[in-house]
């Protein structure tokens, strides 16, 4: 089974209950006429798309023409839907249905789906991402008939080397090409379909790439706040935004990393237990040194348990920077949330609170610091 049918066979088996949609509903008109080389009486099923199901908005069956005509109220804002079938396991076709469109969709079906749309501000940008990954699965459909076709008994090491590479440069030109689209098309809801349904698994590059071009261009959609949500849950990434810590300092009051914003900022997870952390500090202490005055700081998560031993080695290293600890040792909120396993750990955020790079050591600091702080 390919990836994309894996995606929607989960979804649109959830899309069978009764639950809400992610979105909010409220009434428009719209007119979406399917036109197919299907049988009469075929079942065409028009669902909005959402994260825990397909919601079933309406189901006609084909005349003997093959046509059916969609007409009805949906969402005020544009909404993103997907056409499927009653007969065929296809996971079938995204549509973009704006206020007040009037929508042409012509499939035709062979072994694959032929598709042509017209109508919606944005569906030529949806076609066009259609092509692309319905194009990977008829290439990948072909490979897969050339590698059945391999008679294991002639089957050697560098026809299975030659093989897998060949499997493995399709699967990086879909995501390249994938990538592509989200990088030049102009910013609609296919942006957000692209990013958010195609890949078995998020991938944070183009999630992060999606988001800031909604960000920009579609900041008032409900898709945007879900995308927006999608990246901020995938942690401490490069290129996303830190998430938050609110910790205790040595003299007790509250400080969080927001409070540092328009700095560019060390997180640096460390405790007084810790000799490679220890040995680190002469260097990172040098480097703060340098900088500090030129808006850097350093915002030192302590996984110590026990309260005198911490603040004994900020005095001891002359650590003059800013520290905060829960003093739960490993299982310190920060540390849990930014998925810290050893220290030292350190993550380098920017003026604007993003990661810019995680997991190196102090003799690499000032080559990442010099880019960014001026």
């Amino acid at each position: 089974m390919n990836r994309w049918s894996l995606i929607l066979g989960v979804v649109m088996v959830l899309g069978l209950t009764k639950s809400a949609s992610a979105f909010s509903a409220e009434k428009m008109n719209y007119q979406l006429k399917v036109i197919t080389n299907m049988s009469p009486n075929t079942a065409i099923i028009l669902s909005k798309i959402s994260d825990i199901q397909l919601q079933i908005l309406d189901t006609a069956w084909t005349d003997s023409k093959g046509m059916v005509v969609f007409e009805g109220d949906g969402l005020d804002e544009s909404m993103l839907c997907f056409i499927t079938f009653e007969t065929i396991k296809n996971p079938g076709i995204p549509v973009i249905i704006d206020k007040g469109s009037k929508i042409s969709v012509k499939i035709t079906k062979d072994i694959f789906m032929d598709v042509v749309m017209n109508g919606g501000k944005d569906n030529a940008s949806m076609l066009k991402l259609y092509n692309i990954y319905s194009g990977f699965e008829r290439t990948m459909t072909a490979f897969n008939e050339q590698v059945e076709a391999i008679d294991p008994l002639t089957l050697t090491d560098e026809l299975r080397a030659e093989t897998t590479s060949k499997y493995n440069s399709l699967i990086l030109q879909r995501g390249a090409d994938i990538e592509e689209f989200i990088k030049t098309e102009p910013t609609s809801l296919a942006t957000f379909f692209a990013a958010r349904y195609l890949f078995n698994e998020p991938v944070p590059k183009l999630l992060i790439l999606a988001r800031d071009k909604m960000v920009s261009d579609l900041p008032n959609s409900p898709y945007t706040m879900n995308i927006k949500n999608t990246v901020e849950k995938l942690g401490p990434i490069e290129g996303n935004i830190a998430p938050e810590i609110r910790l205790k300092t040595p003299a007790g009051d509250s400080l969080s990393l927001s409070s540092l914003r328009g700095k560019v900022v060390l997180i640096d997870f460390w405790a007084s237990w810790c000799g490679p952390c220890r040995r680190e500090n002469p260097h990172v202490k040098a480097i703060y040194d340098k900088y500090k005055n030129q808006g850097f700081e350093i915002y030192g998560v302590s996984l110590d348990s026990k309260e005198d031993s911490w603040k004994a080695a900020i005095a001891k290293d002359g650590l003059t920077w800013k520290h905060v600890s829960d003093l739960k040792g490993w299982k310190s909120s920060a540390a849990q949330r930014y998925k810290v396993h050893s220290i030292p750990s350190t993550f380098l955020i920017d003026r604007e609170g993003k990661i810019v790079k995680s997991g190196f050591r102090s003799n690499e600091l000032e080559a990442l610091l010099i880019p960014i702080i001026h």
